[in-house]
């Protein structure tokens, strides 16, 4: 019974990203077991999937911080890590099983949150990480400070790709957030570009698959 009370409470509440898409599959669902029974079983199939994929994860699984420790935002592989003088830039690719929720990688307050329309092209075309849609998020580390300085600024990028389409984001400008709460969404497969300070150390490798809010991405040198 909890767990149908944790769903419904996760499903109606308005700043949880997975709450739109959660109450639509489900109104589908409804409608599809209305016109044929078999069909309606098989959008249960896939309301139980989206349900597995859009859970939040537990408080109480975050590692404790001391400050300068940058989380994991979303579970996926790490498929690309570039540093250079000014940032350092690391891909984060969703696999089909992985939790499609994107969470605050570190307490901070949310300075941008805006979505750049696009296209949704394959990332196998040269130029499709110009052309793509996507979904820019920043984070200042520092929450009282003003202006925001770059040594304080923590980036997200989630990118639009064929099957990822929708990248949601209820959260506003201006909020204070603590780490390893929901602030996003991506389905269904997509990929999220991690862009942190140069003095950071990064503590992920190439080809590892990470647990969001457990795996420590990077801490301040």
């Amino acid at each position: 019974m909890s767990k149908v009370k944790k769903y419904f409470a996760e499903s109606l509440n308005a700043q949880s990203p997975a709450m739109p898409v959660r109450i639509v599959t489900g109104l589908c669902v409804g409608v599809m077991g209305f016109v044929w029974l078999p069909l309606g079983v098989l959008g249960l199939l896939g309301l139980i999937w989206l349900v597995y994929v859009t859970n939040p994860i537990e408080m109480h699984d975050i590692n404790a911080q001391n400050g300068k420790d940058i989380l994991v935002p979303m579970d996926g592989l790490i498929t690309f890590i570039e540093a250079d003088a000014q940032q350092i830039r690391i891909r984060i690719s969703q696999q089909f099983h992985s939790n499609k929720l994107i969470h605050m990688p570190c307490d901070g307050r949310i300075e941008i949150n805006m979505f750049v329309d696009g296209l949704f092209l394959p990332t196998q075309i040269s130029n499709a990480s110009r052309l793509n849609a996507r979904r820019e998020i920043t984070i200042n580390t520092h929450k009282m400070s003003n202006p925001l300085h770059s040594e304080d600024e923590i980036s997200l990028i989630m990118w639009g790709r064929p099957f990822a389409r929708y990248l949601s984001s209820p959260i506003s400008e201006g909020r204070i957030m603590q780490s390893g709460v929901p602030i996003a969404i991506s389905l269904i497969q997509g990929d999220l570009d991690v862009i942190l300070p140069a003095n950071y150390n990064v503590l992920v490798n190439s080809g590892e698959f990470c647990l969001a809010g457990k795996t420590i991405l990077a801490r301040a040198g």
